[in-house]
């Protein structure tokens, strides 16, 4: 089963905008990996303000982690982290400092 987990800081754009970034990783996931949108897990862990902070500043970033295939190759492994910065900026307005994407080779350890 495809799954995300998704880091992401409350009260900023990430926060308000889950259900139309959720839709963008189902569709970039489906088109990537021929994902069953219904089938795709996305975990949301919404960090308090003040519980995370970037250079000594409270940090506006968000993480994204998803569970591909073992061994995809690096440069559809590239393609696919590209289009989920793509989407955050689009859905957010982050500049591309402030998302951090991560291929994982096979299941997520949670």
């Amino acid at each position: 089963m495809p799954h995300y987990a998704c880091m992401i800081q409350e009260g900023q754009m990430a926060h308000r905008k889950q259900e139309d970034l959720a839709r963008g990783l189902r569709r970039i996931g489906q088109e990537t990996f021929g994902d069953d949108p219904v089938e795709t897990e996305i975990a949301w862990v919404v960090l308090k303000q003040g519980y995370a902070w970037t250079a000594g500043e409270p940090s506006t970033s968000s993480i994204v982690v998803r569970s591909v295939p073992v061994g995809l190759p690096l440069p559809e492994r590239e393609a696919f982290m590209r289009r989920v910065c793509d989407l955050w900026e689009q859905e957010t307005g982050c500049s591309i400092q402030e998302i951090v994407v991560t291929a994982w080779d096979g299941p997520l350890p949670l």
